[in-house]
């Protein structure tokens, strides 16, 4: 994508992604022609299988951890009164053209009380034992080192720290930047203070899904229902394949193979609809299912300073 100056905006729909030579052309065709998850799947598949693109190496960097004694607030009707950990991650992709951070977690700020903070009602207590930014200088990265940001969506545990990239691109489903930047945030469960900054970013609003690069090696998932304009994420990394990046399309695995939605998702039919968009890709590409929240499996990838590639 075209580098654009701040603080421009300007929305895409998915007929509109067309950098890249030709083969980067047809597959932003095909991708506009999509009727459905099956079709996107296929189009995904067709160009980026076997291929990584200018995609090198990503980081999964320890974001916090949200902690609940009722995991049935995520689970309605299953689990009432169960004690639940939820990890948070963030990511870190170098990329040829530039390096994208997904999400930016709890905020940095919380390290300073090292028991937690209450959050959510009550619901949830926050911890953050390493900040996002000591551990991006960990990898000699600097904030405003980062080209491109995008969030899975605008709640407080995957913004914490979005005001640190102001000189980012930011990617955003138009729904949600609606919702977030608008009238009434907290209506959604959004605190503007967290990403407040971000108004004078380059902004590029979407309308579905988006081909990051242009070598289909970062695909932004349009994935709504937990807020209007969630989004997750497909990395076709160069030797450990596609994963899809949940998250909180679903927030653990327990959910996932049931699917259930949480009592507090934005729209219910839509969150249904999502993963079942996600199940379609995941078997069409082969590709992994990373579930943010899901600490146990989360403890299964190689945390930042090491790499996945």
């Amino acid at each position: 994508m075209e580098q654009i100056s701040r603080p421009d905006v300007y929305a895409v729909s998915t007929d509109q992604s067309t950098q890249g030579g030709f083969m980067s052309r047809k597959r932003t065709v095909c991708i506009a022609l999509l009727a459905g998850a099956a079709l996107l799947a296929a189009c995904t598949q067709m160009a980026g299988e076997g291929r990584s693109g200018g995609l090198q190496r990503m980081y999964v960097l320890d974001c916090g951890e949200n902690q609940t004694n009722d995991l049935s607030r995520w689970s309605p009707g299953f689990n009432a009164g169960k004690y639940f950990e939820f990890s948070d991650q963030c990511y870190l992709i170098r990329h040829a053209k530039g390096l994208m951070l997904w999400d930016s977690g709890l905020a940095d700020s919380i390290v300073a009380t090292p028991g937690g903070v209450v959050r959510g009602g009550g619901a949830i207590r926050s911890i953050v034992r390493k900040t996002l930014v000591s551990q991006l200088a960990e990898i000699g990265v600097k904030p405003e080192e980062v080209t491109h940001i995008a969030f899975s969506h605008t709640h407080g545990d995957h913004v914490g720290n979005a005001n640190y990239f102001t000189r980012a691109t930011l990617y955003i489903q138009e729904a949600e930047y609606d919702a977030a930047f608008g009238a009434n945030p907290s209506k959604f469960g959004f605190d503007p203070s967290l990403y407040d900054k971000l108004r004078a970013n380059p902004v590029v609003k979407l309308n579905g899904d988006y081909d990051v690069f242009g070598d289909a090696s970062v695909m932004i998932l349009s994935t709504p229902g937990h807020t209007p304009g969630h989004q997750s994420l497909l990395v076709r990394l160069p030797k450990r394949g596609p994963v899809v990046l949940s998250g909180d399309m679903t927030h653990f695995q327990e959910n996932w193979v049931n699917r259930r939605v949480p009592a507090n998702n934005f729209n219910k039919d839509q969150s249904l609809q999502s993963m079942e968009k996600i199940a379609v890709l995941l078997d069409a590409s082969k590709a992994q299912l990373w579930i943010n929240h899901d600490k146990a499996q989360s403890m299964t990838v190689p945390r930042s300073p090491q790499y996945v590639e």
